[in-house]
């Protein structure tokens, strides 16, 4: 199993790599709660531990946010598993050229963020954990 801020590395090179300039924070929060996604589609299981929650502008894991300035400076080679890399590649092209706002809203389309926002008003950040259960129903209507 993968720690998502070893994926955010390889995002976040990937990204300066291929665009030119840093990857935002949101982007990269949200890119990663896809790759969950499509793990759960393609295996039937998460490819890292960690979990998101339901913030206002969508899916917002902590440990990305605690280590979000050293992801952004990190240069060295990050070793993932291969089919683990097909599906971040996958998602990556997907949604590489999506500003941030743009993956906000497709990831608002998504049962297990709504499911995680019940009892909150909108524009409050809230902090409710998006279950690994929730994404897996997600995922299962992505292949229906």
């Amino acid at each position: 199993m993968e720690k998502i801020v070893d994926i955010a590395k390889y995002l976040s090179k990937k990204y300066f790599s291929e665009k030119g300039e840093l990857i935002d924070e949101m982007k990269l929060h949200k890119i990663t709660f896809f790759i969950q996604k499509e793990s759960f589609s393609r295996y039937g299981e998460p490819m890292f531990e960690e979990d998101f929650e339901g913030w206002k502008l969508g899916p917002v894991c902590r440990a990305i946010r605690k280590d979000f300035e050293k992801i952004q400076k990190f240069k060295d080679k990050v070793f993932l598993e291969k089919e683990n890399i097909e599906i971040v590649d996958f998602i990556f092209e997907k949604y590489k050229d999506m500003d941030s706002y743009e993956l906000s809203h497709l990831t608002h389309l998504e049962y297990s963020w709504i499911k995680s926002r019940i009892g909150i008003e909108n524009g409050e950040n809230g902090n409710v954990i998006i279950s690994k259960e929730d994404i897996f129903l997600d995922a299962k209507e992505l292949n229906s």
